[in-house]
């Protein structure tokens, strides 16, 4: 599968755009089992003390499903030098939240059959609480980064 946006990866600040980050953070963790909820502890967290104005559970559902993900479908072997997941949370001074799960591996198989729900539900709950879904190359192209955009407001039934 193609990414479905060819776009090299780039610093919170140009993340969302035009639109000027507020606030950021990010933290590496180890493709281990642990990771989503360790991610979820940590973005529950911080969102709260960013005093995010959106749903901080159905974000912190979001990063547990795109790291758990990372976790079960990028291990990139047990002599592989990057053995990590990245996450990267930035919210605009609109109150968008971009979420970045980075991994190591560059291909996201079957990417419109899982965010449609046909590939397991992760991804398709993903879009049922909000988030808009992409994903593309890291400018080295040594892995991928998997993006959800999440924004106050209603969730769409």
């Amino acid at each position: 599968m193609h990414p479905r946006h060819a776009e090299p990866a780039s610093p919170v600040s140009s993340i969302t755009g035009n639109l000027p980050v507020a606030v950021e953070w990010s933290r590496a963790f180890d493709l281990l089992s642990p990771a989503s909820q360790l991610a979820r502890l940590h973005t529950r967290t911080r969102l709260t003390m960013f005093k995010w104005a959106g749903n901080v559970e159905g974000a912190t559902t979001v990063v547990g499903i795109l790291v758990r993900n990372a976790v079960d479908h990028a291990d990139p072997g047990p002599t592989a030098e990057n053995r990590q997941v990245q996450l990267k949370l930035a919210i605009t001074e609109n109150h968008e939240l971009t979420i970045d799960v980075r991994d190591p591996i560059p291909q996201f198989r079957d990417f419109e059959q899982a965010a449609a729900g046909q590939e397991g539900r992760g991804l398709w709950t993903l879009r049922r609480l909000g988030g808009e879904l992409s994903w593309f190359l890291c400018h080295e192209r040594v892995g991928k980064t998997v993006r959800a955009r999440m924004t106050p407001g209603l969730v769409p039934a």
